[in-house]
């Protein structure tokens, strides 16, 4: 496989979009004949079955035995080898949260799991983060029972905006702190003699939920990492921008006067926090006295307040916890019914750890694209929870690589 860059990525040449369409059939519906893999593709007989005996010689496709006749000689089933590549997808975290975890998978064409480590993440800058990608990547592959060589990429969901001119990710905690990933990408191919590609997080957690997480094919989906970034995935491809730094949802705030001007306005303008701005406000109410309820189920120590504490506190059926909520949900709402107003998408996927709190946002949530969305954009759009869990960015990031593996076959 050979590294692109983000902006080459959506190019497909014909003879690789075909490629990349009649492989990716064959991974999401399993064994099919020739005839149903040109039916699903569009593409008459001949083609197929010439891109078919390809893929056989190259060994990532088998022939399985034949399917029922219906008159005539058996049609000759055919399916992926999953175990034909492997693709290695890494998430090294949220900056900025004391709980972050580093994610590193190993998958088969199927985008099925077969090796996984996770970690602590120490509370480090982007600088210390990216140096410290070689190591993990060492350990990962010193515990896996997966042959190094039959490894065709590796991803890494970088958390910040990606500018892939300048070669620079952004670390938006912290307020305009760019680092170059370049020198690095460049020596983790060096050491491990493979193709590594870098994406940001959100982008690549929102392809990952839709090649995995999604029970139809859809053509074009938004997912939303929380309230801090999003996934723009148009006519089945992703939409990087320019740069590669698309999907960030709020403004950059460059000082706390202009924060403190910009806090009052409308909901779509600022980003919160990864839970929507809950755990800060239950604080702020516990310090009050509020929140006796929320207090309690944190022993009594403020800083063990989270978006956890406060929806177990709903789950119990507190009246404050489930009124915070429901306006943090409102306030998602709001900036999805603009999403949708803007993209006419199919589906609205909210993930980023909101997903398990579906009972409780989902309705508000709902209710407000309702009401402040267009009807007729409003009628296309399913509004649904995450189905990757923690496991989003690094399996996204793995489908990255497996597509480019299907479109290069």
């Amino acid at each position: 496989m050979i590294r692109r860059a983000l902006r080459d990525e959506q190019r497909l040449t014909e003879r690789e979009d075909k490629s990349f369409r009649i492989l990716e059939l064959l991974r999401q519906r399993g064994a099919l004949t020739r005839t149903e893999l040109s039916q699903g593709t569009g593409f008459n007989i001949v083609t197929v079955s010439n891109y078919l005996s390809q893929f056989i010689q190259q060994g990532v496709v088998l022939e399985r035995g034949y399917d029922i006749s219906t008159g005539g000689r058996k049609p000759i089933l055919v399916e992926l080898n999953a175990k034909a590549g492997f693709a290695v997808g890494v998430d090294p975290g949220v900056m900025d949260w004391t709980r972050s975890q580093i994610t590193m998978v190993i998958t088969d064409l199927r985008g099925h799991i077969v090796h996984r480590v996770t970690r602590p993440r120490p509370m480090e800058n982007m600088d210390q983060l990216l140096q410290s990608l070689g190591g993990r990547l060492r350990e990962l592959f010193q515990s896996s029972p997966i042959d190094r060589k039959k490894i065709h990429g590796i991803s890494v969901g970088l958390p910040g905006i990606v500018d892939e001119r300048a070669g620079t990710v952004r670390d938006s905690s912290h307020h305009g702190i760019r680092t170059n990933y370049v020198a690095v990408r460049s020596q983790l191919e060096e050491e491990f003699g493979l193709p590594v590609l870098m994406g940001n997080d959100s982008t690549l957690a929102g392809y990952g939920e839709l090649r995995l997480g999604l029970d139809r094919s859809v053509d074009n989906a938004i997912y939303l990492y929380s309230d801090v970034g999003a996934s723009l995935i148009l006519n089945r491809q992703i939409y990087w921008g320019s740069g590669g730094g698309a999907g960030e949802l709020g403004v950059f705030v460059a000082s706390q006067d202009d924060y403190l001007n910009w806090i009052k306005s409308p909901s779509f303008v600022l980003s919160s926090a990864w839970d929507l701005g809950i755990a800060s406000q239950a604080k702020k109410l516990v310090q009050e006295g509020h929140a006796a309820a929320i207090q309690d189920l944190a022993d009594g120590q403020l800083e063990a307040v989270n978006f956890e504490t406060v929806l177990r506190a709903a789950q119990n059926g507190d009246q404050l916890a489930r009124e915070l909520l429901e306006h943090a949900a409102t306030q998602l709402g709001i900036r999805v019914a603009s999403l949708v107003n803007l993209l006419n998408p199919d589906v609205v996927i909210i993930g980023g750890g909101l997903e398990r709190a579906v009972s409780m946002l989902f309705g508000p949530v709902w209710r407000a694209v309702k009401k402040y969305a267009y009807e007729e954009p409003a009628s296309f759009v399913d509004i649904l929870p995450a189905q990757l869990g923690e496991n989003a960015v690094a399996l996204g990031a793995a489908c990255w690589v497996i597509r480019e593996v299907f479109s290069q076959a």
